[in-house]
C-alpha cells in the first residue's frame, strides 16, 4: 500500500511510516521505537509472490521485532490453517509465515480468520453475481470492524501471547447463500450465477484474463475445503463476533 492510499484510509490522525518488506534497513526504521507490530501482507493469488511477499517478508519483518525489542508482533494467517503444511501455496505460505512468528523470540498472536463480508461486492458485476464452482461449504462470515476489535483485544490481553485464534462471525453461510443475503440487503436483484471451473478456465484464456487465471486455483481449493476449527478459545480471549450480515450491509448503504 502507498502512502497516498494509506493516508486517503486512515485520516490524518495516524502517522504513516513506508517500509518494504523486502528491505531490512527500511524495516529497522519503520519499527523502531514501536512496542507492537501487526503484518497484513497479501500476494494477490499470485503464486509466484508468496515466497517474497507474504512468507519471506513476514520473515524478515519478525528478524527485525526481535532485533528492535518489540513486545508483541502479530500477524493475520487464514482459517484455512492448522499450522501444518498439506502442499498448497495458499495453506502453506501462511504456515509458513505464522513459524517465523512461532520462531522469532518475541511473544506471537496469529489471527486465523473465515472469509470477509467486505469480499461480497468483490463478486458483483452489473446485475450478476458470479462464483466460481458450486462452493457448498459454509464459512463463518465476518466483519473487518469486528476483526480489529480482536486484534486490538489481543494486543491489550496477556492472555493472547503466543497463541493462534480462529476468527469467525456469527453466522455460517455459503459463498451464494451469503451473495444473496446480501444482495437482497442492498436492494439489488442480481442472479446468482456459479461458473464451471471449465468455463472459467476457458474465459481466463481472453487478453483480460490474468485475474480469473489466477482465481481459479484457489476456488478450487475451497470448493472442498470445510472449516472445522473452534473459535471457543477466540471468543473467551477476544470476545464474539457480533455482526451479522444484515447489519454489515446496512451499516455500509447508510454510511
Amino acid at each position: 500500500m502507498n502512502r497516498e492510499r494509506a493516508k486517503n484510509l486512515l485520516g490524518d490522525d495516524f502517522k504513516i511510516v513506508e517500509g518494504d518488506v523486502r528491505d531490512l534497513d527500511s524495516l529497522r526504521c519503520a519499527i523502531e521505537g514501536k512496542d507492537y507490530v501487526y503484518i497484513n501482507l497479501n500476494s494477490g493469488l499470485d503464486p509466484r509472490r508468496y515466497e517474497e511477499v507474504e512468507i519471506a517478508g513476514t520473515e524478515n519483518v519478525a528478524r527485525v521485532a526481535s532485533e528492535m525489542g518489540v513486545k508483541r508482533i502479530a500477524n493475520i494467517s487464514s482459517a484455512t490453517s492448522t499450522g501444518k503444511e498439506i502442499g498448497i501455496i495458499y495453506v502453506d505460505a501462511k504456515v509458513q509465515a505464522e513459524r517465523a512468528l512461532m520462531e522469532c523470540g518475541v511473544p506471537y498472536t496469529i489471527m486465523r480468520p473465515s472469509w470477509f463480508f467486505e469480499t461480497l461486492p468483490k463478486f458483483i458485476q452489473g446485475n450478476r453475481a458470479r462464483v466460481i464452482g458450486c462452493q457448498p461449504h459454509p464459512r463463518h462470515w465476518l466483519s473487518a470492524d469486528d476483526y480489529a476489535r480482536q486484534v486490538s483485544s489481543a494486543f491489550q490481553s496477556d492472555l493472547a501471547a503466543n497463541k493462534c485464534f480462529y476468527n469467525y462471525g456469527p453466522e455460517e453461510m455459503t459463498i451464494p447463500e451469503a451473495l444473496r443475503r446480501y444482495c437482497k440487503q442492498i436492494g439489488l436483484s442480481a442472479e446468482i450465477v456459479s461458473v464451471s471451473f471449465a468455463r472459467a478456465r476457458l474465459a481466463s484464456l481472453f487478453p483480460a484474463g490474468s485475474g480469473l487465471r489466477l482465481s481459479i486455483p484457489f476456488f478450487k481449493f475451497f470448493e472442498s475445503f470445510v472449516e472445522t476449527q473452534s473459535a471457543e478459545i477466540s471468543h473467551r480471549v477476544l470476545g464474539e463476533n457480533r455482526t451479522t450480515l444484515e447489519q454489515w450491509a446496512k451499516s455500509r448503504t447508510s454510511s
